[in-house]
């Protein structure tokens, strides 16, 4: 019975090129993968089909000349995989996925590779719902193009955002001036959202952490999400949004644009919104910032029980429009620093409010 190393159960190209090599591959000219292993383990009397002739001299070879040998199998043996190589290359861009005679599929390298990073868990394209259903446990990563040409990198989990599942709950994570996307799944927060969606939990939330720029006003949050949903990475309902320090900025534009009657943006883009510890709060207008309440739209501000300006954040939103508040322990990135009790109040939040 043959068996599998353990490099070949993790990384399947392993297997790939062992499969090869149990085929005897032929090789451009004479040289076959079975003579190449003939040689590698000392039987080099049938190579190129030729007989190797011993020196009728009764003196042992210098180790001069062993050298040379040794370098010489050493180089047919880089030219021979390389063949290998380049002729599974060849046959795929000529034939396709299937052989000429409609046989099993032919993969290459590069797509078992690919596939061996996904089985080890890492981060992979995040493919559009009209595709292949994606894993609602796993975490993808994609980029979008918004706002004439500016890039969004972010990272999705979650179920397919479908026009059809109007139950689904939808979350996106913005953050603070000193952090990117990466802190959301460093400090584990994505992941721990993400595992809601397990068959126990039976979890319908959609989660996107977004790269986008501090610098963003309320036009650009909506340009960014609406290149989102042209790419179904967002059912182009209203979404939860949770905003740390600087990315409150953006927010606080969306209802500073809604006041002025200038763009109905707030409520088209915003169901709820979760501001941690956001400073543009303090200097917002009032009735910019009674717009939240005006529209119906919930508000769950966060602070850390070391973050003064923080706490006026919270105080200001829970007198203007009733706003739930939370001090968590820890300082201005609080959502850092007590992650899971993050989580557990934006969950209960997402519960009470019913989103």
């Amino acid at each position: 019975m043959q068996t599998t190393s353990r490099l070949e159960r993790r990384l399947p190209v392993a297997s790939y090129w062992r499969q090869q090599n149990d085929q005897d591959l032929e090789l451009d000219g004479s040289l076959t993968v079975s003579r190449i292993a003939a040689l590698i383990i000392g039987d080099s009397r049938n190579i190129y089909g030729m007989t190797m002739v011993r020196s009728s001299s009764s003196r042992p070879a210098s180790s001069s000349r062993k050298g040379i040998f040794a370098c010489g199998v050493s180089l047919l043996l880089v030219i021979a995989l390389a063949s290998i190589f380049l002729k599974q290359e060849d046959k795929n861009s000529e034939g396709g996925v299937a052989n000429s005679s409609g046989g099993s599929e032919v993969i290459s390298p590069h797509t078992t590779i690919q596939q061996s990073i996904e089985s080890l868990g890492g981060v992979r394209p995040a493919e559009t719902p009209s595709g292949e259903e994606l894993d609602p446990m796993k975490i993808h990563e994609g980029s979008v193009t918004y706002g004439g040409g500016k890039k969004l990198p972010f990272y999705q989990c979650g179920p397919s955002p479908t026009k059809d599942n109007i139950e689904l709950t939808e979350l996106v994570l913005l953050h603070g001036a000193a952090f990117t996307k990466e802190d959301w799944k460093k400090s584990e927060i994505l992941e721990m959202l993400c595992d809601l969606n397990n068959d126990e939990d039976q979890g319908n939330l959609s989660v996107t952490a977004w790269d986008l720029p501090v610098s963003s006003d309320g036009s650009d949050l909506a340009s960014a999400f609406d290149a989102m949903v042209s790419k179904s990475f967002l059912s182009g309902r209203a979404v939860t949004i949770i905003s740390p320090s600087a990315s409150g900025k953006a927010m606080v534009s969306l209802a500073q644009m809604k006041s002025a009657n200038t763009s109905n943006d707030l409520t088209r883009i915003s169901k709820a919104w979760i501001p941690v510890a956001p400073g543009s709060v303090l200097s917002a207008d009032e009735s910019a910032i009674r717009q939240y309440k005006l529209a119906g739209i919930p508000i769950l501000a966060i602070h850390g029980d070391q973050d003064k300006m923080g706490a006026k954040v919270t105080q200001k939103l829970q007198f203007e429009v009733d706003a739930k508040g939370v001090e968590l322990e820890g300082k201005h990135p609080v959502y850092l620093d007590s992650p899971e009790e993050f989580v557990q109040e934006v969950m209960q939040f997402l519960v009470e409010e019913g989103l």
